[in-house]
């Protein structure tokens, strides 16, 4: 089969991926629209329960979440439009991008460059390595905790030379301890829907990925 006439049917496109989201969660792409409509959903959140503080970190982080996937081919943003009576908003994003190997290379290196920084599977799930790591930020004056957990799976058929990278990042007080109720179930959640993460057959849409509780 030509390169021409295998591009011709998409065989050598990536799968498109679903996965479960948490509930009031969406699945947007990287352009501006969906840059300003969150942007815009989350001041009006973190103004309704109270926690200005926090939206100059948030701000930050949802555009350095757009600008990064735009400079590396970025496949989505995940992120709470919604909560359902008294439930915390949470300002956590999950961004979706491709990792390619150099030069056609695959992404063995880069696997065991996370791993000796400390990466592990997702639970029993082997398909994922899982990093966390947490900082301190200082954001338009103000300093935040930042904690980003990565979740590297390969995209099936590459041979091991692409791979999709999720990178959740969770803002929180720099003094919030990593045991934090909030920041504990927020972890927990994230990772739970990860692994839900399913490729589809070519052709197929993510198109009704948005609501919660669909893949």
């Amino acid at each position: 089969m030509t390169e021409s006439l295998r591009a011709a049917l998409g065989a050598d496109r990536d799968p498109e991926f679903a996965m479960l989201l948490p509930e009031g969660w969406a699945r947007l792409d990287a352009s501006d629209e969906s840059r300003d409509l969150l942007l815009a959903r989350l001041r009006e959140r973190l103004m309704a329960a109270h926690r200005p503080d926090l939206w100059a970190a948030a701000r930050a982080s949802v555009e350095r979440a757009f600008a990064g996937l735009r400079r590396s081919g970025g496949v989505a943003v995940m992120m709470q439009l919604e909560r359902e009576g008294d439930a915390p908003f949470v300002p956590a994003s999950v961004t979706a991008a491709i990792e390619t190997g150099p030069d056609g290379a695959t992404l063995d290196d880069l696997v065991a460059g996370l791993i000796a920084r400390g990466a592990t599977p997702l639970g029993e799930d082997r398909r994922f390595i899982r990093l966390e790591t947490r900082e301190v930020r200082t954001e338009e004056a103000v300093r935040i905790g930042v904690t980003t957990v990565r979740y590297l799976t390969p995209v099936p058929g590459s041979g091991r030379r692409r791979a999709l990278l999720l990178t959740a990042v969770l803002p929180h007080e720099p003094d919030t301890p990593e045991d934090d109720p909030l920041l504990a179930a927020t972890r927990f959640a994230i990772d739970a829907h990860v692994a839900t993460l399913r490729w589809l057959p070519p052709g197929s849409s993510t198109s009704d990925t948005a609501g919660a509780g669909r893949a």
